[in-house]
């Protein structure tokens, strides 16, 4: 087994050197507007349209068809590429008075001003006036219903049409999955409130563990709350703030549910839960944070080959838009990548696991199973062919599904977090060096803190 240990080891070491071999050596695009300039074009809009006070939510969003052009043309950047925008979206109320997209290289790309609040004469100068500070090219100046919208036209490739085409297809696969995860979920609450938990207090769990939960989620929810918003297209209105919570909220509900159900089917084979502490903590970090490693370096040359190959057109880029949209992008991910982490690992391998293994009776085909569903659960990400990664998915949730049989759930979840956490530093290090050395340091931080946390939740378990 030791032997096993060093070989497991070395190649977590040599991982490292893939990972840096294939690591992303250019920016992506210059960023020539940034988020300061454009929440100043926004304020002087406001005094065009005559919309003073109104309340504004900003993200950043890179369109589909943008980084799909750049990879099926061969650009080394999205630099003359639209569609790296900044959207800036005003409220009154919960009434869009307007939206402003500029694109972060090329400038403004788009307006739609809400006629029902503006009239058109202020909108035509506003449209206008944006129009003479814009790069040359063809803008489209429509009206539709009771809006103006003017609009920077850019011809999207005939193969980025068909990938799009394409990937929309498999949306509604990752729908279903996403049904029958909320149907686990129910079958879990009743084996939870039904079955005895041996080692696992429900109430002390409930009050120890949920509120932690919580707290990282709500966490997330504030710290991403302005992309969040955006991206749904909703008014930063109250209401609208605590339903995000309140679905985010949701989350640790679910790993609560998850803990109990997967400990009360693991005791019926006389598994009992323990909390991980001391050496048997630190074997699980460092077997979770080798596996992450190696999953990232398995990842990065899957995919540099398949890219080089021209077998792969990525559709957006998430992390990007995730990090330009965020003040703190270090923070809003490591917690992000964190609350993931655990409601991932304790819904799939330590939930759905143990179920699939009571029902099959055979831990080889419930690791299958298991594994499938949670790789379909990915047939909605933005990459063409969407079974890319499907397939990558895949071998990620084999990997980490042996390695909870083999070491636990803290091992599962440690490398979960590994490989995300990695695997964004080294995307987002050309474009946020900073946040991407606080992300890597964080692996190594998972330790103390999960130390101390376990530690507490085992004094108050007593």
């Amino acid at each position: 087994m030791k032997a096993v240990h060093r070989a497991l080891y070395v190649a977590a070491l040599a991982s490292i050197v893939v990972i840096l071999a294939f690591r992303p050596t250019q920016q992506p695009f210059p960023l020539i507007f940034d988020e300061d300039k454009v929440l100043a074009l926004s304020e002087s809009l406001d005094k065009l349209l005559g919309l003073p006070g109104g309340v504004k939510i900003l993200f950043f969003e890179i369109r589909t068809s943008s980084v799909c052009a750049a990879s099926a043309l061969g650009l080394p950047s999205l630099a003359s590429c639209r569609g790296k925008e900044w959207v800036v979206r005003t409220y009154r109320g919960e009434v869009l008075a307007y939206e402003l997209r500029v694109d972060a290289t090329l400038g403004f790309s788009y307006l739609l001003a809400n006629l029902s609040l503006v009239d058109l004469e202020s909108a035509v100068d506003a449209a206008a006036e944006l129009l003479r500070g814009s790069k040359p090219g063809f803008y489209n100046i429509s009206l539709e219903g009771n809006s103006l919208r003017v609009g920077a036209w850019d011809e999207i490739p005939e193969i980025c049409a068909k990938a799009q085409d394409g990937a929309a297809q498999w949306t509604l696969v990752s729908s279903l999955v996403s049904v029958g995860l909320h149907a686990v979920l129910i079958a879990g609450l009743i084996v939870a409130v039904a079955l005895d938990t041996p080692g696992l207090s429900k109430r002390r769990a409930a009050a120890v563990a949920l509120p932690i939960l919580l707290a990282a989620s709500s966490a997330r929810s504030l710290l991403s709350m302005h992309y969040t918003l955006g991206r749904r297209g909703l008014a930063p209105t109250l209401r609208n703030i605590v339903n995000t919570l309140y679905n985010d909220m949701l989350l640790a509900l679910y790993s609560l549910v998850s803990l109990l159900a997967g400990t009360a089917v693991a005791a019926k084979r006389g598994i009992i839960f323990s909390l991980p502490l001391g050496r048997r903590l630190a074997g699980s970090w460092l077997a979770g944070a080798v596996t992450g490693i190696l999953l990232t370096a398995f990842s990065a040359a899957a995919f540099f080959a398949a890219a080089r190959a021209g077998l792969l057109l990525p559709l957006s880029d998430p992390l990007l838009e995730q990090a330009f949209s965020s003040r703190a992008p270090w923070a809003e991910l490591i917690v992000s990548t964190a609350v993931s982490a655990i409601v991932t690992e304790s819904l799939y391998r330590y939930l759905l696991l143990h179920l699939l293994v009571e029902v099959t009776g055979s831990r080889g085909q419930a690791v299958v199973l298991e594994s499938a569903i949670y790789a379909l659960s990915y047939s909605g990400y933005p990459l063409y062919p969407p079974y890319a990664k499907v397939l990558q998915a895949l071998a990620v949730a084999v990997a980490l599904s042996l390695l909870f049989l083999t070491e636990g759930l803290a091992a599962a979840v440690f490398a979960n977090f590994t490989f995300n956490a990695v695997s964004s530093a080294v995307a987002l290090y050309p474009v946020f060096p900073l946040d991407a050395s606080l992300l890597l340091l964080s692996v190594a931080g998972t330790f103390p803190l999960s130390y101390l946390l376990l530690r507490l939740m085992k004094l108050a378990f007593r």
